[in-house]
């Protein structure tokens, strides 16, 4: 049987009672009908390396040559149509190239089940969804294969490691499964279990599945998917022994595969993504960078030397979290300059009485598989809080709802202000909500508080750094970095809460451990490149504008050269920011 047909077969028996149809090759588009802040075409964000280089092209081409043989590398960027990830991926390439490594892709041919390309629009996407597969196959590798295979570099098809018999072996593994079983699945020493579940709550972008109806054959898709991508690079990193694998992301499906059998095969993997500030990068050995960040030692940033100058850069920096200034993935833009007594005469708070924040997750995003919750989800502990504080009229509870939540690149079909509607026709008289769709700038409101409740947002950082004593009870990043009231029991959290309102801020030395985390996290950990340029798209942040070769080349970029050692060298991805003395406006 052929390829072709034995998928067919496969998926139609394991996902849907009917044989879906043929559907004709489309003339490739975009996934998405974009417009204003979006890049409409689809296409316009390829990088043309050949007009990049222009006279050094020829160069390019002989460096290509002359890197063969060097230490093999594998750019792992499998869903070629993200113009977030995949033009720096080629920037990578190119840069690692000219440092003497083989460097090598892998792609897929629109062979996967399931990737993060679906979403779950509405019922009629779904419904198609779970029929027929992705519906931007066509679209995506062939802005791929545009993007890649410019560079003269081999680039090996998903299909072409794919093995008939994988199919029928997929289907009798996933077919008579439950959801449950789906998301905590493992086999042959590789954990499916993060992999597919994040990949399915982003896919409906729910935190959970209750209420979904087509939640079953979906999962079974992402699995199938899953599987079929970690046999298939179990392949490859045999057969062509890569000494680095490189991996966006590093999680939902296919790409938590990439790391998964990396890792399995004891190979070095490195995960990378798109940081907060304008022009960085997150980059990661062995993990995503989600977990790579809550799991680092403290010695990594605690023993760093400290002066004014640092001191002032990354308050500056914070500062400019309050509208997005420095930021090219902005949370909060508007009302920086509002009163904070303002705010609260808007809301209805009344500020002779303590006033205890909580700044919620996007629900789907916060829902992950770590190991320190107090809660089951997030959900649970927004609840526990509210019904908590009824019990405590002498202090006002203010819900921030995340601004994601309602204006983000995938949208939520799950919000909070529904769960508490849900669960609090009429909310107690001493809680109040700010929605995910008002402009009211959190940093101002949380001005108002006593203290600030988290679950795993990154703002909970800048809290103390405001001198706002935080109490986490999901995974934030500050859980283990001793800034913080981190609890992993309802019986704790219920014992903190006692406490409130707290009589004293944050104590001066705990502020200071604050900003210096919080320098090495925003100013180190978030790796800025001076070879891009800021585009005002949001699906397509930068473009590599035209420069000689030598700008990709060791000593050009500080910030290349720290992203390349790290792949070729194992070197930690850590910005020397406290080794310069002069700020330019790439920096803050």
């Amino acid at each position: 049987m052929s390829f072709a047909r034995t998928l067919k077969s496969v998926l139609s028996k394991l996902i849907s009672p009917e044989s879906a149809p043929e559907r004709p090759l489309e003339q490739a588009s975009s996934p998405r009908e974009l417009s204003g802040e979006w890049l409409t075409d689809g296409y316009s964000w390829i990088p043309d390396w050949q007009k990049i280089l222009g006279d050094d092209w020829p160069l390019f081409c002989d460096r290509v040559q002359r890197a063969k043989g060097g230490p093999k590398v594998l750019i792992a960027t499998m869903v070629g149509g993200n113009s977030l990830l995949t033009p720096m991926e080629t920037l990578f390439a190119v840069a690692l190239t000219l440092r003497g490594a083989e460097v090598h892709f892998v792609l897929c041919d629109k062979k996967l089940p399931a990737c993060q390309n679906c979403f779950a629009t509405d019922t009629a996407k779904q419904e198609s969804f779970v029929k027929n597969g992705p519906d931007a196959c066509d679209w995506c590798f062939d802005v791929g294969s545009r993007s890649l295979s410019q560079l003269g570099l081999t680039v090996h098809s998903l299909g072409s490691l794919i093995r008939d018999e994988d199919w029928p072996r997929a289907q009798s593994i996933v077919e008579n499964l439950t959801i449950e079983e789906i998301l905590s699945f493992q086999l042959d020493g590789v954990d499916h279990t993060e992999t597919v579940k994040a990949a399915v709550l982003r896919y409906f972008g729910r935190s959970d599945l209750e209420n979904e109806p087509l939640s079953l054959p979906v999962a079974k898709r992402y699995l199938l998917s899953s599987l079929i991508t970690t046999w298939a690079l179990q392949r490859l990193y045999e057969q062509e022994q890569f000494e680095h694998i490189v991996s966006n992301q590093g999680i939902y499906v296919p790409q938590g595969g990439v790391v998964a059998v990396a890792k399995n095969q004891n190979r070095h993997v490195v995960a990378w993504d798109v940081g907060y500030r304008t022009n960085c990068f997150n980059v990661c050995h062995s993990e995503t960078h989600i977990h790579s960040y809550m799991n680092e030692p403290t010695e990594c940033w605690e023993s760093l030397p400290w002066n004014d100058r640092m001191e002032e850069r990354i308050s500056k920096y914070l500062s400019g979290r309050w509208s997005g200034r420095f930021d090219w993935l902005k949370v909060i833009t508007q009302g920086e300059n509002t009163e904070p007594a303002d705010i609260a005469k808007e809301i209805g708070l009344d500020l002779s009485k303590p006033v205890v924040g909580l700044l919620t997750n996007v629900l789907w995003d916060g829902q992950l598989c770590y190991p320190s919750n107090a809660f089951e989800s997030q959900i649970d502990w927004i609840k526990y809080t509210i019904r908590y504080f009824e019990g405590r009229e002498d202090i006002q509870l203010l819900i921030r709802i995340h601004p994601s939540e309602h204006d983000s690149w995938i949208k939520s079909r799950q919000s909070v202000s529904d769960e508490i509607k849900k669960h609090f026709p009429r909310l107690p008289k001493n809680v109040f909500v700010i929605l995910a769709t008002s402009t009211i700038n959190t940093y101002k409101a949380m001005l108002n508080c006593n203290a600030v409740l988290i679950y795993g947002t990154t703002a909970g950082l800048e809290m103390v750094c405001m001198g706002l004593p935080v109490i986490a009870a999901g995974e934030a990043w500050i859980r283990s970095k001793g800034l913080c009231a981190a609890v992993s029991t309802p019986q704790e959290y219920k014992t903190v809460l006692d406490d409130l309102p707290f009589k004293m801020k944050v104590a001066d030395d705990v502020r200071k451990r604050a900003l210096k985390y919080a320098y090495h996290f925003y100013l180190r950990q978030m790796i800025p490149l001076g070879i891009i340029e800021t585009q005002p798209f949001r699906n397509a942040l930068y473009k590599i504008p035209e420069q000689p070769l030598k700008s990709f080349d060791v000593g050009s970029d500080l910030g290349l050269d720290v992203i390349c050692d790290g792949i070729l060298s194992k070197l930690p991805f850590v910005y020397p920011m406290e080794t310069l003395d002069t700020e330019t406006s790439l920096l803050v």
